[in-house]
């Protein structure tokens, strides 16, 4: 089921981006890379190699702020209008705008645009997997340019940028700190948009009635 709402929609869909991954190795021609929200914790299992996934931060992108204005959605038959730049035809991260049958109208001011800044780390025991899971991301995943991601929430596709990447390898505490863990950390930028208000129902007007006041 795909999820939905500011958030939710975008961490649904990077778990998708690097999700169905796999390793090769002399023992197993095709390892499979688990995906998790953060370091997972003692009670949940992990089998290296595997992926954490990480919100970092929320940007206010000003860059890509030029105006602030009412916007509409409305429809026409069964399909949405877009005749003048006012008019929307999605909210973000949340799918499909309904409008109810006692109104013609919806009503909200515009969204304000939001860089999402993700740390991807990918944690390997073998130097050969971490090298195969870098190429993968580099080359397939997340690649430094015509990057983009699919938002299946809102039926959008966004800027998915890679900023940086470093590598960080740490002792294997669970092998009494003898072992390295192959670590890599991924820096990424996804576009996004911030509803700042919810659809308000709105009628159009269809009449105007004047009295005209004769001043003495």
């Amino acid at each position: 089921m795909t999820k939905s709402g500011f958030l939710f929609a975008e961490d649904e869909a990077v778990k998708i981006r690097f999700s169905n991954l796999t390793v090769s190795d002399d023992r197993n021609a095709s390892r499979p890379v688990q995906v998790f929200f953060r370091y997972p914790e003692g009670e949940t299992e992990r089998h290296y190699p595997f992926i954490t996934l990480e919100l970092i931060d929320i940007v206010y992108a000003r860059n890509r702020q030029h105006s602030h204005v009412e916007q509409y959605a409305y429809k026409e038959g069964d399909s949405w209008a877009e005749d003048n730049p006012a008019v929307v035809t999605y909210y973000p991260s949340q799918g499909e705008i309904t409008v109810p049958e006692d109104v013609e109208y919806l009503k909200t001011t515009e969204y304000v645009p939001v860089d999402l800044l993700y740390q991807v780390s990918t944690f390997c025991r073998s130097a050969i997997h971490d090298r195969q899971l870098h190429s993968r991301i580099m080359y397939e995943r997340a690649p430094f340019r015509y990057n983009s991601i699919y938002i299946p929430a809102d039926n959008t596709s966004r800027r998915f940028d890679m900023l940086d990447w470093t590598t960080a390898d740490l002792l294997d505490p669970e092998a009494g700190y003898r072992k390295r863990i192959f670590r890599k950390i991924y820096t990424l930028q996804m576009s996004a948009e911030l509803p700042t208000s919810d659809f308000e129902g709105i009628k159009q007007v269809t009449q105007i009635n004047t009295t005209l006041v004769q001043n003495s």
